[in-house]
């Protein structure tokens, strides 16, 4: 289970992504990136490919749940790898290292304003 905090953080985060980038931009795209990254979080950051997208992995619940096809989730997950959020690896998926660094660099220059 995750806390209120980082719930709230997760969504303000992705509204951040949608008016900086213009990716996300549907309320439909921001819900399922929110199901996605909720995921990495029960699942340490890391998740494996074949309980990515086996029939019954977290692409096709991700989907059900939020009331959409399996291949929108597909581009919705596409959409956070090209934006450097989530890497694709080997073995499956994680949250990007490289993107925890940017982010703690733009919060620390943010921090020196």
């Amino acid at each position: 289970m995750m806390k209120p905090e980082t719930e709230k953080a997760i969504s303000e985060f992705l509204n951040f992504i949608e008016l900086v980038s213009g990716k996300l931009r549907t309320e439909k795209k921001r819900r399922v990136a929110y199901s996605l990254l909720k995921a990495f979080s029960e699942h340490n950051g890391r998740i494996k490919a074949y309980e990515m997208g086996s029939k019954d992995g977290i692409i096709f619940k991700i989907a059900e749940e939020n009331g959409v096809s399996y291949v929108h989730a597909y581009e919705v997950l596409k959409e956070l790898i090209d934006l450097g959020i989530i890497a694709k690896t080997i073995t499956g998926y994680e949250l990007s290292p490289l993107f925890r660094k940017r982010l703690y660099r733009l919060y620390k220059a943010l921090g020196e304003l």
